[in-house]
């Protein structure tokens, strides 16, 4: 647990990020997508192939966004089943398949929002 910690104090952000999150409308009945952009996140892993794991585990990317370098971190909505993208992305979608870029889905999320400031962050995993 320890090296845990020490591990994400040692992390620096190297990235940005795209979160698209999924809400019903129910005065149109229609399934909206909302637009987040997030700076300062440390992002890790992505598209390429392991011996160990195989193709489709070696595309897994462990996002860590913490809170000291994203002031409103507490009002983005993050959910199971959301998608992100890397880098900033203008584009409002009405589908995931609007976007044109690999999008990653949400897994994983943990909001490890206690202990010392600048150690809180989100964890999110995606696939």
């Amino acid at each position: 647990m320890v090296f845990m910690l020490c591990i994400v104090v040692l992390m620096k952000s190297n990235k940005s990020m795209t979160l698209y999150h999924k809400h019903y409308n129910p005065k149109t009945k229609v399934d909206e997508w909302h637009r987040y952009p997030i700076e300062n996140v440390m992002w890790q892993g992505g598209e390429g192939a392991s011996i160990n794991k195989g193709y489709d585990k070696a595309n897994d990317v462990s996002i860590w966004i913490f809170y000291d370098e994203n002031e409103d971190l507490e009002t983005i909505p993050f959910e199971i089943g959301d998608f992100v993208v890397e880098g900033i992305i203008e584009d409002e979608i009405t589908m995931q398949s609007d976007i044109k870029v690999d999008t990653y889905n949400i897994i994983t999320y943990v909001n490890n929002n206690y202990g010392s400031y600048n150690m809180q962050h989100v964890f999110l995993g995606v696939k």
